[in-house]
This record gives structure tokens, sequence and C-alpha cells, in this order.
């Protein structure tokens, strides 16, 4: 992987939007593993943005997600095979 070339702690900032969305769980544990291994242990940064579970931010965004999850399940293709995901647990 390009991960791979780079030095450990050599990075400052890790990157992620909406692309841990795509991943299965052990998929996203390497990619965070491996940002783990290269941010810079005093200056490093993780930044992740991606589909979250809007449940309590109002009804409009609770019904966004019912209506997003049941789509992901049946019909993967049509939400481009993304999910919402807690990212917490990962990290």
């Amino acid at each position: 992987a390009a991960g791979e070339q780079l030095e450990a702690g050599s990075v400052d900032r890790f990157v992620s939007t909406y692309v841990l969305d795509l991943l299965s769980e052990d998929d996203i544990r390497a990619v965070l593993q491996s940002a783990e291994r290269l941010l810079n242990p005093d200056t490093g940064m993780l930044l992740l943005s991606g589909i979250t579970w809007g449940y309590r931010v109002s009804w409009p965004a609770a019904l966004f997600t019912v209506v997003w999850e049941v789509l992901y399940r049946y019909q993967r293709h049509v939400v481009g095979g993304c999910r919402p995901q807690h990212l917490l647990p990962y990290l």
C-alpha cells in the first residue's frame, strides 16, 4: 500500500472525507491503523468526515437517515454504497 512507503511519524495531517463510509469494518480499521502509524505523535492530526446518523439533530435529519439506511440495505447502488457510520468506536 502507498502508506507503507512513508516513514512512521512523518505525516502532519491525515484527511479522509466520505471514504470510510464505503469500506468494510476491517478496511476501516486498517486505514486508521496506517494513519496512526504515519501521523507525527506530537503534531499529527486525524481529520475524518463522513455520513453519520442524524437521529438527534432534528426530525427531518432522522427521517433522511432512516431512508438512507433502508436504501443502503436493499438498494445499495442508489446511495453509491455509502452508509452512515459511527466512527468513534474505531478510534
